[in-house]
């Protein structure tokens, strides 16, 4: 039998790069500074949803100009934080590992395209990464299945032999959406808990990227 996945699809933040707490930070310095209460690491993890802009309407930011003026006044506050990002320490290796075994991949993001090419050119990932979806690539965000549906397009793929891992149940729903199987990593950098992600009932659960590795082998019969 030959393969059956083709394609290794990512999310960024909370699955290839440990950016929760920057985000966590620009999250409840932005909702400050629209005089709104302090929001915790838990509870920030426990109400932060996807796509960004609904989250912060359920804070009664949500007309057009609010928006603009949180989307201004986040990015002032995550641009010089996020040189703190780093990738996790597995995320080179599974990256080369599977581009060795003839998989295909692509980040899928709801990050800024110039945010998201420049930390891949910092973590020297370029070579690594065959396709990315940002922002500004696909006409809605996670959990619409548009961006997965781009990164397949780029990708020429087919959604039956592709298959998403993130770590938030939005990437669940966007995955089942388009109809490619998700993975879901639930480990130190998560943004959601094991709790919100089981409620989905994602394809697979993995706690590290060496075992996100191991699914697509093992869904491919690869050693």
């Amino acid at each position: 039998m030959g393969r059956q996945v083709d394609v290794a699809l990512f999310d960024w933040s909370g699955t290839l790069v440990d950016d929760l707490l920057v985000v966590w930070e620009a999250t409840y310095r932005t909702l400050m500074s629209f005089g709104l209460p302090y929001l915790g690491l838990e509870e920030f993890r426990e109400r932060f949803f996807l796509p960004w802009y609904e989250f912060y309407g359920r804070f009664g930011l949500r007309s057009e100009e609010a928006l603009r003026e949180v989307d201004s006044r986040f990015y002032r506050t995550y641009v010089p934080l996020s040189l703190k990002i780093r990738p996790f320490p597995q995320t080179e290796s599974v990256l080369r590992s599977l581009k060795d075994l003839g998989f295909k991949t692509a980040i899928v993001t709801q990050t800024k395209k110039a945010l998201l090419l420049g930390q891949i050119a910092r973590f020297g990932f370029e070579n690594l990464v065959d396709a990315t979806v940002a922002a500004e690539d696909a006409s809605e965000l996670k959990p619409s299945p548009k961006p997965v549906l781009v990164a397949l397009e780029k990708l020429g793929a087919k959604p039956a032999r592709s298959m998403l891992t993130g770590d938030m149940a939005e990437d669940i729903i966007a995955a089942r959406k388009a109809g490619v199987k998700a993975i879901s990593i639930i480990w130190k950098g998560s943004y959601h808990t094991e709790p919100k992600i089981t409620e989905k009932a994602p394809d697979f659960i993995a706690h590290d990227l060496y075992e996100v590795m191991r699914i697509l082998q093992r869904e491919n019969k690869l050693k």
